[in-house]
């Protein structure tokens, strides 16, 4: 299920590297962020919140909610300007940390809860707020969480809400420029369920047009067995450059192997994002057969991923790219069904200004409602 699987990512994220799960800067991975300094980024958000809720005459009021508060970056910085925060977050590995690490522990409570109904009674809070986490959720437990956070706001309070609305779509290729040709180098011949496999691709643009690195192509694949697709939409590797006509690339590609046993081919394919999988568009792919088993992996394969930045059982990884999320997922509501949603419920959407909080592939806003 959605929620179970955002569950027990975030619980290992929690445990493994909580400040970068909350800001995920790729030079702050592996324990890299500063606690103090990582405290701090959160007063610029706090204060975004401050000037926006008072530009409509609006209050926080005294007891204000951060809704998946992670660490508590945003809940420190709420306190600081004044009200009790309660800060509640799915994972109870960031809930632990959290009050640890809380600067102002006679303001704030951290409360854990299993990312359904909140434990909290009808129009309990004045306000809620939450900035970059609605995001990572389906859009299915997303409207769930919306409705939970307008159950406890009295009426009269405020929303503050950050939530993307839809991917920025890329500019299509010219039909002529879906033309490729791909290699898998060294493909491997077994795979344990679930085992996390760093594949080498050479990319060869076959076609006569260049490919521009900020069209978002993409090196993915799939996995198929007995002529059926069972795993779509695996891995990611990013094209780095622009790929002129004739011109080749070799990509690290890190893919996840079907959890059931038995025999499965590996499909590579390159896919310009919410555009099209080449396959799709008569381009021709790459494919191995591998075998899936509980059997040990040979040292040589294992010794590979670990060099490669994989994390093999039982092993210790090498250096992670800044492609790999850990698992985090990014969705979108569209902004109208954001605001028919509080429309529907008797709310007031006051104002949704354009952010960057979700990155730039992103369309993204921040709501002020009130209740």
């Amino acid at each position: 299920m959605a929620l179970d699987r955002l569950r027990t990512t975030w619980e290992t994220l929690g445990r493994d590297d909580p400040l970068w799960a909350v800001l995920s800067d790729p030079a702050r991975r592996g324990g890299r962020w500063d606690l103090e300094e990582f405290l701090d980024t959160g007063r610029e958000h706090g204060e975004m919140i401050r000037r926006v809720v008072a530009g409509a005459g609006l209050s926080l009021g005294d007891l204000v909610l951060d809704f998946g508060c992670g660490v508590g970056r945003l809940s420190n910085a709420l306190a600081e300007l004044g009200p009790r925060v309660v800060g509640v977050d799915i994972a109870d590995s960031m809930i632990e940390h959290a009050r640890r690490v809380v600067r102002h522990p006679d303001r704030i409570e951290f409360v854990h809860y299993d990312g359904r109904a909140l434990p909290f009674p009808d129009d309990h809070f004045d306000s809620a707020a939450s900035l970059m986490v609605l995001q990572h959720a389906r859009p299915a437990v997303q409207l769930g969480c919306l409705l939970e956070l307008q159950r406890v706001v009295r009426p009269g309070g405020v929303l503050l809400l950050q939530i993307p609305s839809r991917p920025r779509r890329p500019e299509p290729l010219h039909p002529a420029a879906y033309r490729a040709r791909l290699d898998l180098l060294d493909p491997p011949a077994t795979a344990r369920p679930g085992e996390r496999i760093t594949l080498r691709v050479q990319v060869t643009n076959e076609s006569v047009h260049a490919w521009p690195a900020d069209r978002r192509i993409n090196l993915g694949n799939h996995w198929w067995a007995g002529g059926e697709m069972v795993v779509r939409d695996d891995g990611r590797s990013p094209l780095p450059a622009e790929l002129a006509p004739g011109q080749s690339t070799e990509l690290d590609l890190h893919v996840s192997a079907p959890d059931a046993e038995g025999p499965v081919d590996l499909e590579v394919d390159l896919v310009q994002e919410f555009v099209a999988w080449w396959a799709d568009v008569g381009s021709g792919t790459a494919r191995a057969g591998v075998t899936v088993t509980a059997a040990p992996p040979s040292d040589t394969n294992e010794a590979a991923a670990t060099a490669a930045g994989v994390p093999v059982p039982g092993g210790t990884a090498g250096s992670e790219t800044a492609e790999d999320t850990g698992g985090m997922e990014m969705h979108g509501l569209h902004t109208d069904l954001v605001r028919s949603l509080f429309a529907h419920c008797g709310s007031r959407v006051m104002l949704a200004e354009p952010d960057q909080m979700a990155g730039p592939e992103w369309e993204s806003f921040t709501y002020l409602i009130q209740v």
